[in-house]
């Protein structure tokens, strides 16, 4: 399958994880990929597989919560593969408590959470998504039109045991701010949806006891946690014309916690 061939794609987050699997499946269906991650290493190692497989990929350092950093980004995108097609805003950030909340090092409900961690999470996952459709847009209408996919979470539907204010608020925001985006700029034949990973295996989630994944699972009816690969079919999905009449949705892939 090749139906994003001739198309750059602008993936944030992108040196693991969700970010990872959807760099190297969007490259084998043909698309030309900036892998932009705040860690340059992995977003170089990810960027070299896809072009050791016969792909095209560049390497960006990038903190999206950075004005600077996410335009040099954009103009990195045209420069190298002559404009911006596709926006993924995976970039996020979850300071999960593991062992209950720690003052001034985790997410936790309001009375116990600093400001400090409120407004790192802010700036990543909200602040982030804002910037790069900031940047990314205006590159967008210079092609003629585009695909921006955001990441909520769950969170922002249904809250478990375990408040984490700033990660909710947060990802709720980029919830209500992608059906603006997409009704503002449809006349530009740009459509933007929101993905709603559920409970997805990455690199962050190893590190959450077996004890706490266990009761997690009980709660999902397909009695198991997602994979990357699984979300970035997802995201190359919204990222292709097969999704042509989609914009300012929510696509839920959690293995049906939502509606349980």
């Amino acid at each position: 399958m090749d139906n994003l061939k001739n198309l750059t794609a602008v993936i944030t987050g992108a040196g693991s994880g969700m970010g990872q699997a959807s760099a190297e499946l969007f490259a084998q269906r043909g698309a030309s990929v900036v892998v932009a991650d705040i860690n340059l290493e992995a977003a170089s190692k990810v960027a070299d597989a896809i072009n050791t497989a016969g792909g095209k990929a560049v390497a960006s350092r990038t903190d999206v919560s950075s004005a600077v950093e996410v335009e040099q980004m954009i103009s990195l995108a045209e420069a190298e593969f002559g404009g911006v097609d596709i926006l993924y805003n995976n970039a996020g950030l979850w300071l999960l408590g593991i062992d209950g909340y720690e003052v001034g090092k985790s997410d936790a409900p309001s009375p116990l959470l600093t400001e400090d961690i409120w407004q790192r999470t802010v700036d990543v996952s909200m602040k982030g998504t804002y910037l790069c459709c900031r940047f990314g847009i205006p590159a967008m209408r210079r092609r003629g039109g585009g695909t921006i996919i955001n990441v909520s979470s769950i969170a922002a539907f249904r809250v478990g045991s375990g408040a984490s204010d700033a990660y909710t608020a947060a990802k709720g925001g980029v919830l209500a701010m992608s059906r603006s985006l997409a009704v503002e700029h449809a006349p530009d034949k740009i459509r933007v949806n929101c993905l709603i990973p559920g409970p997805i295996e990455t690199p962050m989630s190893e590190a959450i006891p077996s004890k706490n994944r266990d009761v997690f699972s009980e709660l999902i009816p397909m009695g198991r946690w997602g994979t990357s690969l699984e979300i970035a079919k997802m995201a190359a999905f919204l990222a292709s014309d097969e999704s042509s009449y989609c914009t300012g949705q929510t696509f839920v892939v959690d293995g049906g916690y939502l509606a349980k």
